[in-house]
């Protein structure tokens, strides 16, 4: 196709090619064990869902060194 100058046919390839590329790739995903997508989330997850995570959220307080000595 890129040998012509016909560029509906270099277009109509181009766009196979890269449906077939993400075809492999998402095949290739699917098979990894604990796969995650960029997110890390796992395929099929919901963005946001947080479930089977350990998540903790807490405060903290600095401690300077002249409390450490004193205390």
């Amino acid at each position: 196709a890129t040998a012509t100058d016909n560029v509906e046919a270099i277009k109509e390839k181009t766009s196979a090619l890269a449906t077939a590329s993400m075809k492999i790739g998402d095949a290739m995903d699917a098979n990894q064990p604990g796969a995650e997508d960029a997110a890390g989330a796992k395929p099929g997850s919901k963005p946001g869902d947080k479930s089977g995570e350990n998540v903790v959220d807490a405060d903290f307080e600095e401690v300077k060194d002249d409390k450490k000595k004193s205390g």
